[in-house]
């Protein structure tokens, strides 16, 4: 589940000098502690829902979220040792609306 530690902690990766690195940095640190694949997905959509495709910031929130997603847009760099399917993306966001 996503706490409001982690929407800080992506609020301040997303505020440093360079958000991109930070952001992949990010998103494997919350793997280690355990976050699931589906938590990750779904903070990181969460903020690139609210972030123009304008905005800088779009690509380095958007890019970490395929190495999350896992599958071929992750280019072997995958977090989890299987891709997030539609099927599982449209069930669990049920859950956090």
């Amino acid at each position: 589940m996503i706490s409001s530690e982690h929407h800080a902690r992506f609020e301040q990766a997303l505020g440093s000098l360079d958000p991109a690195a930070r952001m992949y940095q990010l998103a494997t640190t919350l793997r280690d502690e355990g976050v699931s694949q589906i938590d990750l997905y779904t903070l990181f959509s969460h903020y690139l829902q609210k972030t123009s495709g304008k905005d800088p910031l779009y690509d380095a929130i958007a890019d970490p979220m395929d190495i999350i997603h896992g599958g071929p847009w992750a280019k072997g760099q995958d977090l989890y040792p299987e891709p997030l399917t539609e099927e599982i993306i449209k069930s669990e966001r049920k859950v956090y609306l």
